[in-house]
């Protein structure tokens, strides 16, 4: 993405939410607009014959989704980035954005959904509201103080805060420090961890500029990969995740930043379920891909060596692994 688009997405929040009651973010645009130049390269047959190039298609793209925040239009794709509050969208309400979570009185229209934080009335004694289980009632934890900031994108003030709360050890959701050190995480969700899983390019085509290799590998020999996270994923939560961003994004970045630098042409979820109903066996279970590089910095570090692994980044619950 250029830094005239960038600007141009910046414009348009601006302008959007001096008159819209659903806000929208420069982040939002952003993922908006690069499914647009993913749907421009890999779905052509998808793109108007005036078009002419991706950077057009993905702004039109992202006209057409404030179109649908606004509600002039149906809304007919990326429902998974409208704002929570958005009556179509079916992200989980469970945000940073103080601007996107819905109000309490649109929580308790919506019958109160479990895990999904709100924000409380001006002049209550905290930020936000969220109602959870806590045995067999619901229960209602309030938390996070209304004149505090949340700097959550301030490394050190996160850091601070996490620290003085202690949040590694903030596991109970009935809790207000849970949530309030959910908001203090690094990311976008409450609920819900970034994941940074790598693995090895094992081929590349000069001629097509294609990389070959394991973008995630969850079993070896039977056995489940712990990740850098010391996480497990299980197969089928890979295969829906995988199944996941191929329909919705495709598109790759530089170490998880800046513009993207490339596309994903194949993808093949290896589990042993998959892998068994076509007759192939594997040692190992994951997500093979190929990843065709469209930057040519990019492609000079594929091919010194410099970049020689791939690294997924999305959003899981986490759950205990029970061994299954």
């Amino acid at each position: 993405m250029t830094d005239k688009s960038d600007k141009g997405l910046k414009a348009k929040v601006e302008a959007h939410n001096a008159k819209s009651k659903h806000k929208v973010t420069v982040g939002m645009l952003r993922q908006v607009y690069n499914r647009g130049v993913g749907a421009y390269r890999t779905n052509p047959g998808s793109v108007r014959p005036n078009v002419k190039s991706p950077e057009q298609w993905a702004m039109a793209r992202v006209n057409s989704f404030l179109r649908i925040v606004s509600g002039s239009k149906a809304a007919n794709h990326d429902k998974d980035l409208l704002p929570a509050s958005h009556a179509s969208s079916t992200r989980k309400m469970d945000t940073f954005d103080p601007d996107e979570l819905p109000t309490e009185d649109e929580i308790e229209k919506a019958d109160k959904p479990l895990n999904k934080p709100f924000r409380l009335p001006k002049g209550s004694s905290k930020k936000f509201g969220v109602y959870v289980k806590d045995g067999d009632k619901t229960k209602k934890v309030t938390f996070g103080d209304p004149n505090m900031e949340i700097r959550r994108d301030d490394p050190e003030a996160r850091a601070n805060f996490r620290s003085r709360h202690s949040c590694d050890t903030a596991t109970d959701k009935t809790s207000a420090r849970y949530w309030s050190c959910r908001m203090w995480s690094k990311g976008t969700s409450v609920g819900q961890m970034t994941k940074d899983i790598e693995g090895q390019i094992l081929k590349s085509d000069e001629e097509q500029r294609l990389v070959y290799g394991w973008a995630s590998v969850i079993t070896e020999k039977g056995e489940p990969v712990i990740d850098r996270q010391g996480d497990v994923i299980k197969p089928d939560t890979l295969v829906k995740a995988v199944s996941k961003f191929m329909e919705h994004v495709r598109v790759g970045k530089q170490m998880h930043d800046g513009d993207q630098v490339g596309v994903v042409v194949h993808s093949w979820p290896c589990t042993n379920e998959i892998n068994k109903s076509v007759g192939l066996e594997a040692d190992r279970e994951g997500w093979l891909v190929a990843f065709k590089v469209y930057d040519d910095d990019v492609w000079a570090k594929v091919k010194s060596g410099e970049l020689a692994a791939f690294s997924i980044g999305g959003r899981a619950v986490k759950g205990e692994y029970d061994g299954d």
